[in-house]
């Protein structure tokens, strides 16, 4: 009822690169054989290369800096426009109270 099928043959490892030797790669870009060539991106990039990393401290640090002080203000407010609200309506009680008593 159940078959094995058969198992194709497999080269070793070793045997795939030499098979095939004229294979390239599929990559499009080309390959720098040339590597002690230095680039005028290159350069002008190794001279910023130290900079990036206090920028970086600095940016995020002012980015974090921002925020605490604006959730800070904003809570402030908050907690303010709370308080004239609780005000308004103790007042409001107040009235109440006094109309309906002076109704009894």
């Amino acid at each position: 009822m159940f078959r094995r099928l058969p198992t194709p043959h497999v080269l070793p490892s070793r045997f795939l690169f030499t098979a095939f030797p004229s294979r390239r790669p599929f990559t499009t870009t080309r390959i720098n054989l040339n590597a002690n060539e230095s680039s005028s991106f290159r350069e002008g990039a190794s001279r910023y290369k130290a900079f990036v990393s206090p920028f970086a401290k600095v940016f995020l640090g002012a980015i974090f800096t921002y925020q605490v002080i604006y959730w800070t203000w904003l809570k402030l407010e908050m907690d303010e426009s709370k308080y004239t609200k609780n005000q308004e309506v103790a007042a409001l009680e107040k009235q109440a109270k006094e109309l309906t008593g002076s109704q009894k």
